[in-house]
């Protein structure tokens, strides 16, 4: 597996990925209206590319196959971590973030932040993260309620 920076082509697997994570890895914490709000089918893979490659944004890739990104800011807030549901627990999530964490640090940024998911809020507690705050995020109608997390790097 490498990982490498995503490139303009990238929108359309990434947008199947995060869709997949998102239904497959989700399902049992969201109902399926929050789930659809959050990755919905008809995903534009333009607007995506573009808003990754906006900021910092890796992918990791096993034999030529996406199995998860990230994508940081440049003030540090980690706006999208997804890994493939068939790469969970394989150390996908943590290559994503450390590439994401040394970005950061090279940067002289002394924190990182996110808005954390139901599902995601244990790794990133492993990670080294603790709760700072709760926010409420509206997406396609459909309100969500996310913990505030940050790590000092």
């Amino acid at each position: 597996m490498k990982i490498r920076r995503i490139r303009p082509g990238d929108g359309k697997r990434l947008a199947e990925l995060l869709y997949s994570s998102v239904h497959r890895l989700c399902a049992e914490a969201y109902t399926p209206e929050e789930l659809e709000a959050w990755a919905p089918e008809n995903m534009d893979p333009r607007k995506l590319s573009r808003s990754l490659l906006m900021n910092a944004a890796w992918v990791m890739e096993d034999m030529g196959r996406p199995v998860g990104f990230i994508c940081i800011e440049r003030d540090g807030y980690i706006n999208r971590l997804f890994t493939h549901p068939d790469n969970v627990c394989s150390g996908v999530a943590t290559a994503l973030l450390n590439t994401a964490l040394d970005w950061a640090k090279k940067r002289g940024l002394k924190r990182i932040f996110l808005s954390s998911s139901r599902v995601g809020y244990g790794f990133y507690l492993k990670n080294g993260f603790h709760v700072c705050g709760v926010e409420r995020v509206e997406r396609r109608g459909v309100v969500f309620e996310n913990k505030v997390m940050e790590r000092f790097i």
